[in-house]
């Protein structure tokens, strides 16, 4: 008997003392953080402390939506005449026009549309079958409704990988979610800097290395874009070089001062738009200005191959990481690349034929650096430098482990919601929890004596456990996780109200008092596992199946049955064994 007791004293000892380490570091956190003095030790224990979600710690809510644009322009047929892509622009506009006044979906409009105005949909998507007869406009529509679902599922684990690939918006399990067929909806605690998330999400991440074409190919394209007479200002200006949009030298062949940058961006833009640049060539504008430090340092430009050497799918394990001493970018933040096999045949390739020349490193359309090939390289190793800072090298990583977004995406809503709002949250939902703990208590002692003084005892350390495995877990506690804590309290109690009157019966039945609290036990449990067991398939089938808040309220609530099951029966029975060994008592105050 003794040995028997001895036994349940270390298990629940071990568990407690375990659980105490675990709580510490959030006790730790919350008291100095209240205290201005001493908040410069919080940050110590932040990240050891539980998780707090949106509607308890502030953050972020983002409501995104594809680029219906972008995303039907991308799908077209390549092979299509600058004037037919001209003109499907000019139809999605519409569409994506009355689609926004009717509040109806994209691609129902876009069939009503074609069907009205007589609009042949296979001219333009040709490209999505291969069957040599025509579709009909139903039959498009159904397989650009496959394409936009493939694209959204897609877009929806990037952005996952995105967020939780990076440290600093990965707290905890930001919720990341689909709304309606063709949005998502991302929600980040504890996020201060909406702006820089923003730039953060919306990114393609679309990367490749493409061949910098010679400066005599470069002033041909000009000349032919001042040619096609498409502005008043022209880009160079032999007879007035001061009347030139575009700067020679600064490092690079020709780069833009600030306050030209917007004219010559709109001739580029016509340009393409005119095709006046030839479709295998592209004029890209560098990451940053030549001198970031200086306000009126122009912006380097590139002509480049549109054809890439090396895409996004071909490279691999990105990781930020401070160069070696010994170089020029000595002590600067950069990212490595490795390259797939395939990638690494092709850079072997194209970079010993083209010894002395210049290779972009392209991200969404900007140029991050342009070295020069200094000799056949087969290993597959790349750098991308010119980051101003950890936090810049850290992301462009991100995005790239993460992948490219299957099409872009706008930002329809930006809610930010203050930490005074999440504190609010807190006092209230804590406020809860703790009245009804208190009401609880009391009516258990008032009821059972001091058996009620057991339960509530039992009561305290099943939060007690809950909280520490949420901590273990790395788990967000939001509001409705507090309200799976209060539904666990009721749980709790309502399997010690059973054992006790099950006790109760036992006694009035004329057993002794150890036979009783063995037999109440005994032929509670299985009620009680029951009644459990049915709530903890509910709340497991919530936690994979839902997601955000729900998902939080089935997780807090399958912790606090698993617990309760352990605090209700085997903590509440030592406590009543150990009394009866060590008092011998002859009547229970039940």
């Amino acid at each position: 008997m003794l040995k028997n007791i001895l036994i349940r004293w270390f298990l629940i000892a071990s568990v407690l003392f375990a659980s105490i380490y675990f709580i510490l570091p959030t006790y730790k956190y919350y008291l100095y953080s209240s205290d201005s003095d001493f908040s410069y030790l919080a940050t110590e224990y932040e990240n050891k402390s539980i998780k707090l979600g949106l509607d308890l710690k502030g953050g972020v809510y983002i409501v995104l939506e594809l680029d219906y644009l972008s995303y039907f322009t991308n799908l077209i047929n390549p092979k299509l005449s600058a004037e037919h892509k001209s003109e499907f622009k000019k139809i999605i506009n519409q569409v994506i026009s009355e689609s926004t006044k009717q509040s109806s979906d994209i691609l129902y409009t876009l069939k009503t549309t074609s069907n009205n105005q007589k609009i042949n949909l296979n001219k333009y998507f040709s490209n999505l079958h291969r069957s040599k007869q025509s579709k009909s406009n139903e039959e498009i529509i159904d397989l650009l409704e496959i394409e936009k679902k493939q694209s959204m599922i897609s877009i929806l684990d990037v952005m996952r990988n995105r967020i939780e690939n990076h440290n600093q918006y990965g707290v905890g399990e930001p919720s990341v979610q689909k709304l309606g067929s063709d949005r998502l909806v991302v929600e980040l605690a504890g996020i201060t800097n909406p702006n820089k998330v923003k730039e953060y999400i919306q990114r393609t991440a679309e990367f490749k290395l493409s061949l910098v074409e010679l400066r005599n190919q470069f002033i041909n394209i000009i000349t032919t874009i001042d040619n096609a007479n498409l502005s008043e200002y022209k880009l160079i200006n032999f007879n007035n070089p001061e009347e030139s949009l575009l700067l020679s030298g600064f490092g690079s062949d020709f780069s833009v001062l600030p306050e030209n940058e917007k004219i010559a961006n709109m001739i580029f833009t016509q340009a393409i738009e005119n095709n006046v640049i030839p479709i295998q060539y592209q004029i890209l504008w560098a990451n940053k200005r030549i001198n970031p430090n200086a306000e009126n340092s122009p912006r380097a430009i590139f002509l480049v191959r549109t054809k890439s050497v090396i895409s996004g799918g071909q490279i691999k394990e990105p990781k930020a990481t401070i160069s070696d001493y010994g170089n020029n970018d000595a002590g600067k933040w950069l990212v490595n690349l490795d390259m797939s096999k395939e990638g690494k045949i092709k850079w072997s390739r194209f970079t010993g034929e083209n010894i002395g020349r210049k290779v972009a490193i392209v991200l969404d359309n900007k140029v991050y650096m342009s070295p020069t090939i200094q000799t056949k390289i087969s290993s597959g190793g790349t750098q991308i430098s010119g980051f101003a800072n950890k936090q810049e090298a850290e992301d462009i990583a991100a995005v790239l482990k993460a992948g490219e977004l299957a099409a872009p995406i706008n930002i329809l809503q930006v809610s930010y919601i203050g930490p005074s709002l999440g504190q609010d949250s807190i006092d209230s939902g804590s406020f809860s929890l703790l009245l009804g703990l208190v009401f609880v208590l009391i009516f258990m002692i008032i009821y059972y004596n001091f058996s009620g003084v057991i339960a509530g005892t039992a009561l305290l350390l099943n939060i007690l456990f809950v909280l520490a495995i949420l901590i273990t877990m790395d788990a967000v506690l939001t509001l409705p996780g507090i309200a799976g804590l209060l539904l666990t309290v009721g749980m709790a109690v309502d399997a010690n109200v059973i054992i006790f009157e099950r006790i109760r019966e036992e006694i009035k039945s004329g057993k002794n008092i150890l036979s009783s609290i063995t037999s109440g036990y005994d032929r509670a449990f299985i009620t009680i596992l029951d009644a459990n067991v049915t709530t903890l398939l509910t709340a497991f089938i919530l936690s994979f199946i839902g997601s955000g808040a729900i998902k939080g309220f089935a997780t807090t609530l399958s912790i606090g049955i698993i617990c309760s099951m352990f605090t209700a029966i085997f903590i509440t029975k030592t406590i009543f064994i150990t009394l009866l060994w060590q008092f011998n008592i002859k009547k229970l105050s039940i």
